[in-house]
Order: structure tokens, then sequence, then C-alpha cells
């Protein structure tokens, strides 16, 4: 803790602590109960609150108090418990007395402090920040504090009854708890290698009690026939089942498996989801591995009889288990993948769900009602096909038969689109015509099964599909878009194949043309985007070079650098200048794509022109590099100049391209992250014209610009570069070289520069050479403070506390929340 904090903070706690300064917005509490949390971390022990010892008096102060307002209240008990999760702290609280005071209610719980919410949840998070070390735990039992908690947990407030069941949670699953609860005789526990022994630094009897009234309330709560108990104790034997002692959970699941056998069937019953979370938890624990069959019996019965939207969930979960038996994965997986072989036998009466699944015959006759009702189903079959591609990627899943899930999920797109129908057809199904969120889901799982083995054999009905979903001009922009992508997947996967080549080379060229004149603009922009994607996956084919040449297209590309749509515009930019090598225009594009970034008034298109210039300068031909470097001065200097944050940043990016560029020839590195090592053979004269060679094109002007300019990423990003430079000039070149000089006096940047480099601003001062400038500036501790959050000081620990002091004095109606 700093200085001004170490002063601030005695103010703070006194400001707290006088119930007539209330504060208005309790998130800074909060806030600053993180920040002693941080510092609790760092300082162990009891330095905290030997430090500041006002700390000390503030919790004595509150938890005397009999008009504390309860959010201040509920913040003391909670810096108490934080305070005692050292076992040093605990003690200097517990000798003063404070944590008795703090967490014995019955002393102030007739102010009707304990009537507010806030204060109940701030008494259950004390004692939850407290329970680090078995001090702490002992305090807990001793106190009979459990038999509270256990009330709390039922609390009507939400948030009370969620902590509390955390807090009861943590308490059945602390390290070391089952080593201290007595199995055989009071007071007795039988340690690691088989003796019996008596607990060291507690008495047995107290956390045995402790632990059985937990139980017992569990069991009485299970049984109680009331919904909000039973749901709270099933969460908390979810929560902890898995950590806790093993006569505890072996209780726990036999009080549990009586009332879960009711629920079985209830589909809209509320505690069917906490019963799943419980059937989950535990078959994380030694019940599944130790052989109890209750668990794999509950969970092959809900299968059976939940309805599909949440039993596929459910399947999903219990694929996933580790030591899933067989026959019950198998099961799952059939759950997950009927309502996808449901519409499979609609486009092909021959093919049956189970086809889906080799050697599992696992009907679902109570899904027959869900199944047809229209939203019901759209529901289910886009958990199906988004499970099922899940299940195909998992090499554990060698039970799957891929080309069933493949041709099921194109008929599921025939049949949106009402090319595939069955008389037998019932009426939710024929409803998925022109279903658009179960085309975008089938879709994607089209996508993402091209990682399937085995599915090549049916490519040409595959792109057949794909092929209708494109050309259909009702298509919605969404759809089409994600049909673009599946397309681009699978040519990637199956560019060798005939019906691949016979897409790429003869069906996609035509289309998009059709598709680049568009009246909307999002199917022109998706378009555009995928014909760049594709032209950077087979740039170098020559087949496919061959066909664009041919295709017409460049001219529809051209045209749209003029479209009204500036996304459309860009993305125009982008797919040009990709195909630059290709069509062998690069002068005309580089006098558009220059007019664009001086005249553009959107900077969408004007980020997308520098991006290609860097592009096209990372990655050069003979005729790109003689048409960038006539113009590459001014795209600097346009850059640099723009209002837009984003194309100087860009332009940056530019620049340092082009430095790598220059320096390479040197043999230096080009990494701006490693120290800057003089390789023997590189003469100063070398480095010099190096130098001379950009700040012939005004390099040194885009990076001083950006080093002050008022967006800090901006200048971050110029103070990099400049550092990096400062670092190849070191032990170099002569600082009387004045090859590369500045006329500060010509430079828009010079008289900035001036005031921050020079005392006065003499005509000597005026002129100087890059090494001066850069030795002055003082880039290191530039570089520190841009890295900082441009909030870094509204954020710190002493604005906070100022914070609080100032709002205790300014009248509520004119608090502005500023957290």
């Amino acid at each position: 803790m700093d200085s001004d904090c170490t002063e601030l903070l005695p103010q703070v706690c006194a400001v707290l602590a006088d119930p007539n300064q209330a504060i208005a917005d309790d998130t800074c509490l909060e806030k600053l109960l993180d920040w002693l949390a941080d510092l609790t971390g760092q300082v162990p022990g009891i330095s905290l609150l030997e430090l500041n010892p006002c700390l000390s008096a503030f919790l004595s102060d509150m938890c005397r108090s009999g008009s504390a307002e309860p959010s201040v209240f509920a913040f003391s008990l909670k810096l108490a418990g934080l305070l005692a999760s050292s076992e040093q702290g605990f003690i200097h609280l517990k000798q003063q007395g404070i944590l008795t005071c703090a967490f014995e209610y019955q002393e102030w719980a007739g102010l009707s402090l304990w009537q507010d919410a806030t204060v109940r949840s701030g008494w259950i998070h004390g004692l939850w920040n407290m329970l680090q070390h078995w001090k702490a735990m002992h305090f807990l039992f001793e106190n009979g504090f459990i038999k509270v908690i256990l009330h709390l947990q039922l609390d009507r407030s939400l948030f009370v009854a969620s902590a509390a069941n955390r807090l009861l949670a943590g308490i059945l699953s602390f390290p070391g708890l089952s080593d201290r609860l007595p199995l055989i005789g009071e007071g007795a526990t039988i340690d690691q290698r088989g003796e019996r022994k008596v607990c060291e630094d507690c008495d047995s009897p107290v956390y045995t009690d402790g632990i059985m009234e937990i139980v017992q309330h569990v069991e009485a709560s299970l049984t109680s026939g009331n919904p909000m108990h039973i749901q709270r104790s099933l969460n908390l034997i979810a929560s902890s089942l898995a950590q806790c002692p093993p006569h505890v959970r072996d209780t726990f699941w036999q009080g549990t498996v009586g009332t879960l056998e009711a629920l079985k069937g209830n589909d809209g019953n509320s505690l069917i989801q906490p019963f799943l979370e419980t059937l989950h938890a535990a078959s994380r624990t030694p019940l599944l591995s130790s052989g109890n069959p209750s668990i794999t019996t509950l969970m092959e019965d809900m299968l059976c009889t939940l309805n599909p939207k949440v039993a596929i969930p459910f399947a999903k979960g219990v694929i996933h288990m580790e030591s899933c038996p067989q026959s019950l994965k198998k099961k799952a997986m059939a759950v997950i993948l009927q309502p996808l072989g449901r519409v499979g036998m609609l486009a092909d009466p021959k093919q049956e769900p189970s086809g889906l699944l080799k050697d599992c015959d696992f009907p679902h006759v109570a899904w027959e009602e869900d199944l047809t009702q229209t939203s019901s189903y759209v529901s289910v079959l886009c958990l199906s096909l988004t499970s099922a591609a899940e299940l195909l990627l998992e090499s554990s899943c060698e039970e799957l038969c891929v080309s069933s899930v493949v041709l099921s999920v194109i008929a599921v797109l025939k049949v949106c689109q009402g090319s595939s129908f069955s008389s037998s057809a019932g009426r939710a199904v024929r409803k998925l015509i022109g279903c658009t969120r179960v085309q975008k889901c089938a879709l994607d799982t089209l996508s993402s099964l091209n990682k399937c083995s085995g599915v090549n054999r049916y490519v040409g009905e595959l792109f057949s599909v794909l092929l209708s979903y494109l050309e259909n001009p009702d298509s919605d922009p969404t759809v089409f878009k994600k049909a673009l992508q599946a397309a681009l997947n699978w040519l990637c996967t199956c560019s060798q194949s005939s019906a691949a080549g016979l897409f790429l080379n003869q069906d996609l060229f035509p289309l998009l043309k059709k598709r680049f004149c568009d009246v909307r603009w999002e199917m022109r922009d998706s378009s555009l985007e995928f014909f760049t994607q594709l032209t950077l996956q087979f740039k170098d084919d020559a087949s496919y070079r061959g066909s664009l040449s041919n295709s017409g297209l460049i001219d529809s590309l051209m045209a749209l650098l003029t479209d009204p749509e500036s996304y459309v515009r860009a993305s125009a930019i982008s797919a040009l200048g990709q195909t630059a090598h290709i069509i062998s225009q690069e002068e005309d594009l580089s006098a558009r794509f220059l007019d664009i970034l001086a005249q553009d008034t959107e900077g969408f298109a004007r980020r997308a022109v520098i991006k290609i210039f860097s592009i096209w300068l990372k990655h050069p031909n003979q005729d790109l590099c003689k048409s960038l470097e006539k113009h590459l001065s001014t795209v600097l200097r346009l850059g640099s100049n723009d209002l837009d944050w984003e194309v100087k940043i860009h332009t940056l990016e530019l620049a340092q391209i082009l430095i790598d560029q220059t320096l390479e020839d040197f043999g230096r590195s080009s990494c701006p992250y490693v120290s800057v090592i003089p390789a023997p053979h590189v003469k100063r004269a070398e480095i010099t014209a190096a130098f001379h060679n950009l700040h012939h094109h005004k390099l040194f002007d885009v990076l001083f610009s950006g080093l002050l300019d008022c967006d800090r990423p901006v200048a971050r990003k110029a103070c990099t570069i400049l550092l990096y430079l400062k670092g190849v000039l070191t032990g170099n070149t002569d600082t009387s070289d004045n090859t590369v000089a500045f006329d500060l006096q010509g430079c828009r940047w010079g008289q900035e520069m001036v005031k921050r480099c020079f005392s006065a601003a003499s005509d000597s001062a005026m002129h100087v050479n890059i090494v001066e400038l850069l030795s002055t500036l003082d880039l290191e501790e530039m570089k520190q403070a841009l890295d900082q959050r441009s909030d870094h000081l509204e954020n710190s620990p002493r604005s906070l506390l100022q914070d609080i002091l100032a709002s205790s004095h300014t009248p509520e109606d004119n608090i502005v929340d500023c957290y």
C-alpha cells in the first residue's frame, strides 16, 4: 500500500463507520474489498492489520453499531472474514473479540439488520472468505453456525440461498475433512496406515454432529414434498458429491435415489434439471466405477422418458462421462441422432434411423407427440444436428455411421427446400420448408463434416445441394453466407475430385458474377468475401487462374469499387488486391486504390486499401514492386493524415514492413522484440544509406506524427517502431552524420518536438539529424506511459478512496454512478 492510500484509508474507515455519511453507491465497497483482498494475498499473516490498525477499529465500531447502513454492515462482515482468512489474522481478530461480535448475529439481529438480505448475504460471504484453515472451520462448528446456514439455504432471497448452498458445499468438500470425521468410535479417526487416532486441533464430536446435521437436513428436504427445498438440496448434493467424505457421499446418494425415482418421466417438473445435474455429479464419483447399478439404470430410464429437448443435452453429458458403459453410450448416441434420422427417412424411406448408429435398436415412442409440434421439432432437430457434428469429430465415437449422418444432413437441406419429400411426412416436418434456423444449423453441420474420413464418395451430391442453395434467389443472406462457407470448406478438402473441379471451374464463376449484382448488399458482400478466400486458397492452381481470367469477374469487381455500400467497396478492394498477381492490372489498381484512399468518405474502404498495399509490399512480385514504388510516399502521407485511427494504425504497419525490408539487406533482425546486436559486416555507410531511403519515402514524418497522435494506440505503435530504429542506430552511425536530417520548422510535428526535446527553440535546434532526435527523445518512458490503460489513474486504489470520501459529501441527487 503506497503512502497516499495509507493516509486516506483511516479517513475512509471513519466515513464508512459514520451512519450520518451514507454511501449512495455500494459498488465502490465491492471495489474496496477486491483491493484489500489483493493486499491480503500479497502480505500474508496479520501485516495488513498491524500496518493499518484503522481496519480493526472500523470492524469493532461496526459490530457494536446500532444504526449502520445495511450495505456498509455487510461490507464489514465480508472484510472481517477476509482478514481472518489467514491463521494469524484469525487469531488477532478473535483475541480482540471482533469475530465473535461480528458473526454471533443474535447480538445485533434484533436491530432489524438481519432482516435485510444484503446483511444475510454478507454474513455468509464473510464465513466463506474466512474458511481457508481449520481454525476457521472449528469456529464455524463450535458456534453452531451450521444450523443458521441450513436455515439460510431455504432463504426467500435466491442470492442468499445460493451463497448458503455454496458455503455448505465448501464445508462438505473441505480438504482433510474426511480424516477428521470419526468412523470407529466417538472422537476417533483412521489414519492412512489404518491406525486409530484422535483428531488434533479439534473436538471430533463437534465436526461429526455438524456434518450429520447437514446430512439429516438434506434427507429431510428430499422427502419434504416441497419443490424448492428439494431443488436446493439437489443443487447442494450435485456441487459437493465429488469431494465430500465417502460415507457422506453414500448417505447422500441413498437419500437421493428414492426422491429421484419419483421424478422420472415428469418432464415439466422444475426438479428435472437439478436431478440430471445430480446424476452427472454422481457419475464423476466412485459411485459409478464401484459398479453401483442405480446410476446407470437411472440414466437409461431418463434417456428413454425425457422429452427430446431435455434428453439430447443430457445424452451429450452421458457420452462424455469417464468409464461410461458402452451400452449406455450407444443409447445416448441414439437419442441424439434419432431426430436427424427421422428427416432422413422422409427423403429416403429405405433409410432407417438406426442406420446412423451401428448395431443399436433404441425406439423412442414417447417422442412421437413432441416431434409432431413445429416449434419443438425445429429446436430438437437443431440440437440433433449440432450434436451429431460434435460426435463425428470425436475419435471415440467409432460406432457412428459417418456416411448415414452426411446423407441425413443433405436430406435435411433438401427437405428445407421442399425438393425431397415423402407422402407420409407429418405437418411439423412439412413446415421445415423455408425454415432458416434449420438451414443455418444444417449448413454449419455440413461445413464441419469435411474433416471426417470416408465421406468423399458423397461430394457430388453435396455440391449439388449447395449449388441449389447458392442459386436460389430467395435465399436468406445468412443462409447464403453459410452455404458459401460450407462450399469453401469442402472445396479445400476435396479439390482433387472431379465433382469439386466441375463445381469450382464451371458453376461458381457464373454464380458469383450474378451475385455481385444482387440488390441486397449482404449478398454482394458475402460473395466478395468468399471470392477472396477462394482466390487465396487456389491462387497457385493453373486451372483456377485460367477460369478466372476468362470469367469476366474482374470487370464486375472493378465496378463494385464504386458500390454505394462501404462494406461492399472494402470487400471489393480486398478481392481485387488478392487477384492483382493474376489479372496483370497492377498500375490501374494502384491508381484506383490511391484515389479511394484520398477521396472515400468511409473508413472501411480506406482501411482496406492500406491493408492491400501492406500485402503487396510484404509479398511482392516484380510488377507490383514497380507499381507500388511510385505511390509509396503518397500512400504513407495520406494514411498518416487520415482521420480514422485504424487507417493510421495500418499505415504504421505498412511502415514497419518497409523498414524490415529496407534493413533486411544489411543482415538486421526485423523483430522489434529482440535486442539489436550490430553485425560485424554492417557498415555505417550502409545503415546511413538505408535510413536515407526511408527518409526519402517520408517514413520518419509518419512515425513522429504518429508519436504525437491523440489516439493512444497510434502513438504506442509509432513509439514501438521508433524504439526499434533507435536500437538499430545505436553503435552503428556517427551522431555528427547529418545525411538524414530534418528541418523541424518545415515539419508539422516539428514545433511540438522542439518543445519536448530542446529547452530553447534556437535556429540550431530546428535543424537536427535522426540520431540526435532519437537519442534526445525519452522513448522508453513514453512507451511505458503509452502501455498503461487510459483510465489507469481513475482505476487506482487512491482514486477509489478519494471517490468514497468525495461521495460522502455529495448530495444524493447529484451522484453519478461511474462504476
